[in-house]
């Protein structure tokens, strides 16, 4: 009877927890993903919104177009499972996003023809679901990608969590 009572003690202990992959998000940081130290720019910026249900709200603002920097922000949501970060595809998502260039509104033709180009783009990822598992490697992070429970080795990113105040922003 005791040793039941102390295998049932020790139960959470011995138990496979998967860690909170949105840890550092509840501590106020962001996600910087394929960063660059030494310019403080991210290819894409996410700001993550807890639901507590293990549910999230996401702000995500990332390069479009290098030459002329265009960036889009949009919003997204999704759900933590099992360790990763999982959303849908989403067209809409990037449909509604808004598009600028250091700050500006495009030009009217410029925003219809990226718009084109980035749901182009997507179309064969579209209603998918997109999974992110974190790996740590050193002080980044290598963040492995599946699309549908498919590994994806060519979607693979590194990342890093910084504060808001770090000064990092979209642009490589």
């Amino acid at each position: 009877m005791l040793l039941s009572l102390a295998l049932a003690l020790l139960a959470p202990i011995q138990s496979d927890a998967v860690p909170d992959p949105l840890a550092p998000a509840k501590s106020g940081r962001i996600r910087c993903i394929n960063p660059d130290r030494a310019s403080r720019s991210c290819s894409t910026i996410v700001h993550y919104t807890l639901r507590g249900d293990g549910a999230f709200d996401a702000l995500v603002t990332g390069v479009v177009n290098r030459d002329p920097l265009i960036v889009i922000e949009y919003s997204t949501f999704g759900q933590v499972r099992d360790g990763a970060v999982c959303n849908r595809v989403r067209p809409a998502d990037f449909n509604t996003g808004k598009l600028t260039s250091n700050g500006t509104a495009l030009s009217p033709a410029l925003e219809t023809n990226t718009r084109l180009k980035l749901l182009e783009t997507l179309q064969p990822l579209a209603g998918h679901e997109r999974c992110y598992r974190e790996v740590a490697s050193g002080d980044e992070l290598t963040v492995n990608v599946t699309m549908d429970g498919i590994l994806r080795p060519d979607m693979a990113q590194s990342a890093i969590w910084v504060l808001p105040e770090d000064g990092y922003a979209p642009g490589r």
